[in-house]
């Protein structure tokens, strides 16, 4: 009986040999590593964006002896620019380019004259607060365009001119890359050299636009 209670625990110790060996005493286990969360800094208005916009506008248009404040009509064109995402304000820049017809057509001592604006652009630094998929902004920048006059007879003249152009507006994303705009933009030109006469004009515009997001 003895002999029989020896050979157990013999059994026994070798058994429990390995794993002892598999464990030693004494070793730390690893420490379990922390949590980082992930933070996602971007936002949907990042990037290159392309689109067009239509709309109208009015304003004035000062020649000296010639000027009126009935300036009107359509405007048609397209716009390109960048956003980068600056800690919740979106800052940017934008170029566009306008086809118009805001002009005037009426007798002035007798004779007819059809004057205004032909086409203009601008390049302008926006900076919007970033609400997700709205964004309102403001804009401010240069304005370049054609100033032009025709006189019944035959005389005709036109002249570029640089000035200043300043707006607001608000956009949306519609889709995960269009977004749709609507904004005021004012553009004016002082002391355009235009045939013989000085020229001012100020135009007031408001469009609407849809932009692609790239």
């Amino acid at each position: 009986m003895n002999k029989l209670a020896a050979l157990s625990a013999i059994a026994l110790f070798a058994a429990a040999g390995p794993a002892m060996a598999a464990d030693p005493i004494g070793v730390p286990a690893p420490a379990p590593t922390p949590y980082v969360p992930v933070v996602d800094n971007s936002s949907v208005w990042d990037g290159f964006y392309a689109g067009i916009n239509g709309g109208y506008g009015w304003g004035e248009f000062d020649a000296g002896t010639f000027d009126s404040d009935e300036l009107e009509g359509w405007l048609g064109g397209a716009q390109v620019g960048y956003n980068w995402n600056a800690g919740g304000m979106i800052v940017g820049v934008e170029g566009d380019y306008q086809f118009s017809d805001i002009t005037w057509d009426e007798t002035v001592g007798g004779v007819d004259v059809d004057a205004g604006l032909n086409h203009f652009g601008t390049v302008r630094a926006r900076l919007g607060a970033d609400m997700g998929t709205f964004m309102p902004y403001v804009t401010a920048g240069v304005a370049f365009g054609e100033l032009g006059y025709e006189l019944d007879g035959g005389e005709e003249e036109t002249e570029y001119g640089v000035g200043l152009a300043a707006g607001a507006g608000v956009e949306a994303m519609v889709t995960d890359n269009i977004s749709l705009r609507g904004e005021y933009l004012y553009v004016g030109f002082s002391d355009v050299k235009v045939g013989a006469y000085d020229v001012d004009s100020d135009i007031h515009t408001v469009r609407a636009g849809l932009n692609f997001h790239f």
